[in-house]
């Protein structure tokens, strides 16, 4: 089957509007398990505690917006190096495509990138499905390695089994996702010639920039929980740090900023500090991802609006 076969396949049944109803509706479910289960957790802290824990130091908000930046922003040059275009002006684009990731469903925010892509740029079907296929290769690569090297490193340092035990079902989610994350990175990296179609040079500096935005990013979220509870050790914090990444390699996750604060909440006691203020802190920062992904949503709403073809 061609490649752009395959495109037409996949389209047309995404088209479909039985698939489409079944999709939202096994979104909509899980969400809503998710929300009452974490109302349930909230509850069991206390409301009034949680409140009057919220973060009040103002670095907390200012390391999350650059948190929330790091990973769009750290996408343009990526793109840019593939399709050797100019990508600056649309940074917006990015923005909306996490959003879409983050807040509706993993992979979703590509589906988005690539018809508007397909609107926007003077490019090829095929060099925009290919840009964003390789793309996304390249970053699974890396992030999965890095999950495998951040699960490694818990087990070696004796803190897996603690998270383990602090989430239902988390032998199997982790097991899941050291395979996974391990194997797909060792698939990609062996069968890369056949995967990706980028020149070797190229592959190289993207693998930089994905790396680059991990490490970034990993600093920024521990940076982030050591402004809140200075108290508890910076090294604590890498078992919330494992835990999104966990989550992160589970496709088709509904809002993972949600499923992330549920799941961190158990956690809590092993952080060796008070309950509330983790739960706090955890409610501050999954309400300014709702809010800074409503609002983005909205302030790049013209992303979504059908342009004219331009003359490919």
């Amino acid at each position: 089957m061609t490649l752009q076969r395959l495109i037409d396949v996949v389209r047309a049944l995404g088209a479909r509007p039985g698939v489409r109803r079944a999709l939202r509706v096994i979104q909509g479910v899980l969400f809503l398990a998710v929300v009452i289960f974490l109302i349930i957790q909230l509850s069991e802290v206390g409301w009034r505690e949680v409140f009057s824990a919220l973060p009040e130091n103002p670095w907390f908000y200012a390391i999350f917006t650059l948190r929330f930046l790091a990973q769009p922003l750290t996408e343009i040059p990526a793109y840019e190096l593939v399709w050797r275009t100019p990508l600056w002006r649309h940074w917006t684009a990015f923005l909306r495509k996490r959003v879409y990731n983050f807040a509706v469903m993993g992979y979703s925010g590509e589906a988005f990138f690539t018809l508007w892509a397909r609107r926007t740029l003077n490019l090829s079907d095929r060099d925009i499905v290919v840009g964003v296929k390789d793309n996304n290769l390249i970053s699974a690569l890396v992030s999965n390695a890095a999950t495998a090297a951040i699960v490694a490193a818990l087990f070696f340092l004796g803190d897996l089994e603690r998270e383990i035990d602090a989430i239902p079902g988390g032998a199997a989610l982790f097991a899941l996702a050291f395979l996974s994350a391990a194997s797909l990175a060792v698939a990609v990296t062996m069968f890369r010639r056949q995967l990706i179609q980028l020149p070797k040079g190229m592959t190289r500096k993207i693998i930089a920039i994905n790396a680059a935005r991990i490490i970034l990013v990993f600093v920024l979220h521990a940076m982030l929980y050591q402004s809140a509870i200075p108290s508890a050790p910076l090294a604590a914090w890498l078992m919330f740090i494992a835990l999104q990444l966990v989550l992160s390699r589970v496709p088709f996750v509904p809002n993972q900023d949600i499923v992330f604060l549920t799941a961190a909440l158990s956690l809590a006691p092993e952080i060796g500090a008070p309950e509330a203020a983790i739960a706090g802190m955890l409610l501050a920062e999954a309400g300014l991802s709702q809010i800074f992904n409503l609002s983005l949503f909205a302030l790049t709403a013209h992303h979504a609006v059908p342009k004219r073809e331009n003359g490919r």
